[in-house]
């Protein structure tokens, strides 16, 4: 079972009041989130949920039904840590083709190794999972003017 989103996404600016604020450090990481969570837990694994070309809509990226790959990811130690969504337009994939089937690669050993790759906004919003809420990111990205979007659910409370 996958988290599920509570409430809408809210633009995030540093001076944000988020619902929880010790977990701004996470909102505000600029790099790469395995490397971080490897200081955390010795051991960290990549489970692909789910990964396919498909329809998908979303507002913050100004997609109405856009095809591409929808990716769904854990980060898991002896627990899930993190949720992880990516979506990537057939545009985007045109101009980075390994986006259109990532498997087991992490995600952050292309984000943060190119730097044509610019993080344009970011989004909090809580999510769901069984009776616990956690704080979730959204990071638009734009690669030579195409937008794709990342969601990070941090199922964790610092």
């Amino acid at each position: 079972m996958t988290p599920e989103i509570k409430t809408n996404w809210q633009l995030y600016s540093p001076d944000s009041n988020i619902e929880f604020p010790k977990m701004k450090s996470w909102i505000e990481e600029n790099e790469s989130l395995m490397r971080r969570l490897r200081k955390r837990e010795t051991e960290i694994s990549l489970e692909v949920v789910e990964e396919g070309i498909c329809a998908h809509t979303d507002k913050e990226l100004n997609l109405n039904t856009a095809e591409g790959n929808l990716r769904k990811i854990y980060l898991k130690s002896h627990k899930n840590i993190v949720f992880a969504e990516s979506f990537f337009s057939n545009e985007v994939i045109k101009k980075i083709p390994k986006f259109g089937q990532l498997d087991q690669e992490p995600l952050g050993k292309f984000l943060f190794n190119d730097s044509n790759i610019e993080k344009r906004d970011t989004y909090v919003a809580i999510y769901k999972q069984g009776d616990k809420d956690f704080i979730g990111r959204k990071c638009i990205y734009a690669y030579q003017e195409e937008l794709f979007s990342v969601i990070e659910v941090f199922l964790f409370h610092e």
